[in-house]
């Protein structure tokens, strides 16, 4: 390959280069041209893919509508009165006197809305309705999975990370999805195999392709590439709505979404490093490869970024010799103690791990409640509560570029808590009123969902970045899991329902007084190292050249 002479730097050229780093070089190579676009499109379809299997949950475990049935017997000999619960029947005789309460056993269902799903199949209503939110439970806990998946990504690069975890759902679901379509078994064995689908499928790429968008292009588009990966999630609810409407049944669906997946396989040949993750590991030789094929692909000469490259490099590298002449050798206790001693950087795991917990456990709870709604029919209500989810996400940005991601946050915060003390108030209200307001809280949590899911790898440097997200999504789905299992619980007691209503209220407010403590990240750009160098007193910044 030729390689174009490049003049010497003059005096300023060389003190402006001190101030380089990657990101810059990233830029000169073309920061939002033709190779991001190409990877944007095809990225973006793995958190389609996110959307399709979080949103399986409203319709694969749909509980549809059912009618206690009676034995022919029991209606001969005594007057029955069914409960409008349609759970359990009063007995009376003749004159009557009621004998005793007895729990339905068999129920009629109405399959005409979500056709046959696990928990009209598997009766799991009434008593056993908490069964029913275990499908949602062991998606989140899935998720949970992310905080080590995340130090893995961090280890050994967001392109292999990919290969592992479309590997590992894909096996997973082929065995499981065969047993259950070509064996027969009981309904228990049904729902085991059935719960671990469901937790694979919740250890999913979507993490691993937030970051892989945001790290091949610069900060000034962080706003947009999040903004897309949000989007995208938001479109898989709409794709699922359309899957579930066709397919009608709970395991045909689980089929579709595998095949949905397949089709991806062809991309993970092509799917890029990021070329921070690169830096970091000091793998010189395959970021200069991937620096000229996104400035070949976005047609940028050599000259305009080489000798920014080779600076970087060159710097990089002397920082590396000095720290090794200089180092210490730690224990692995000796740099975990270092690491939890670091207030910075644990003040800011805690604080984005109680947001995350706050906004997935109230963003499940809303989304959720959309397809229960009986107010509207389910499928046009999840389509318009996605359509608004993507204004959700679309509506921040304004205020994100232009005053920053703390006040966005804020902003969209106060509606959300706004939403929860207004809802208990609207239960008698008319059935279009109920649906706006929750369209509305739709809006707003969905706003805030952008917004943190921007803010959040931004305040954490390359080489933790993993590590910092995986903690933020492991406490956020903690809360997502507890969601559904609180409304399982409560969802048929008013009073209960109407103060977790104001909890959750109470706790919206707490996010925003801890979001003030947290630094605004805006045209910041992405560090690479955390800087131990600082005094921990001290407001500490992330040096993106420091080498550790």
């Amino acid at each position: 390959m030729q390689i174009e002479e490049s003049e010497p730097l003059s005096s300023d050229e060389e003190n402006t280069l001190k101030s380089i780093t990657l990101e810059h070089v990233i830029h000169e190579c073309g920061s939002f041209h033709r190779y991001q676009y190409i990877h944007f499109f095809f990225l973006s379809l793995f958190p389609i893919a996110s959307g399709i299997v979080n949103f399986y949950y409203v319709f694969g475990a749909a509980e549809n509508i059912y009618e206690c049935q009676i034995p022919n017997e029991m209606k001969r000999n005594f007057h029955v009165d069914i409960l409008p619960s349609q759970c359990s029947y009063i007995i009376k005789n003749d004159q009557n006197i009621t004998i005793r309460m007895n729990s339905c056993t068999k129920w009629k269902y109405d399959r005409s809305v979500f056709g046959e799903t696990f928990t009209s199949e598997a009766d799991f209503i009434c008593e056993r309705s908490i069964h029913r939110s275990f499908l949602a439970t062991m998606l989140q806990m899935g998720a949970m999975m992310i905080f080590f998946t995340g130090q893995i990504i961090d280890m050994i690069g967001r392109r292999r990370s990919f290969h592992l975890l479309v590997g590992m759902l894909l096996i997973t679901s082929i065995i499981t999805q065969s047993l259950l379509q070509f064996v027969p078994m009981s309904t228990n064995q049904k729902f085991a195999l059935l719960l671990i689908n469901q937790f694979v499928s919740g250890i999913d790429t979507f993490m691993v392709s937030f970051l892989l968008l945001m790290e091949i292009t610069t900060s000034a588009y962080a706003t947009f590439v999040g903004n897309l990966a949000l989007v995208a999630f938001a479109i898989g609810e709409i794709v699922i709505t359309g899957m579930a409407y066709i397919c009608r049944h709970w395991l045909l669906l689980k089929w579709v979404i595998t095949l949905y997946v397949l089709a991806l396989i062809p991309y993970l040949i092509y799917v890029p490093e990021s070329p921070h993750w690169l830096l970091t590991k000091h793998r010189y030789d395959e970021l200069e490869k991937t620096l000229r094929q996104i400035a070949q692909c976005n047609q940028r000469p050599e000259s305009r970024w080489l000798p920014f490259y080779r600076y970087v490099i060159k710097n990089h590298q002397e920082q590396k010799d000095v720290n090794r002449k200089n180092k210490i050798t730690l224990s692995f206790f000796a740099r975990l103690y270092r690491f939890l001693t670091h207030v910075p950087t644990m003040s800011r795991l805690i604080i984005t791990g109680y947001i995350g917990f706050v906004t997935l456990l109230l963003y499940y709870k809303i989304s959720y409640n959309l397809g229960a709604m009986e107010e509207i029919d389910p499928y046009l209500n999840i389509i318009i509560g996605a359509v608004v989810e993507v204004l959700g996400y679309i509506a921040p940005s304004l205020c994100m570029i232009r005053y920053g991601r703390k006040p966005a946050f804020i902003l969209f915060l106060i509606p959300t808590a706004l939403y929860l003390l207004i809802t208990p108030l609207t239960i008698h209200q008319h059935r279009y009123v109920i649906v706006l307001i929750a369209q509305l809280g739709k809006f707003a949590i969905s706003a805030v969902t952008c917004v943190v899911y921007i803010f959040v790898p931004e305040l954490f440097p390359t080489s933790i970045r993993g590590t910092g997200m995986g903690f933020f999504i492991l406490l956020s789905r903690i809360g997502s899991t507890i969601a559904p299992m609180i409304d399982a619980k409560i969802r048929h007691n008013h009073l209960l329902v109407t103060y977790m209503y104001y909890i959750y209220a109470i706790l919206t407010f707490i996010c925003i007084l801890l979001t003030l403590l947290l630094p605004e990240t805006r045209n910041v750009p992405l560090a690479d190292k955390i800087d131990y160098t600082r005094k921990k007193t001290q407001k500490t910044s992330f040096n993106t050249q420091s080498i550790s």
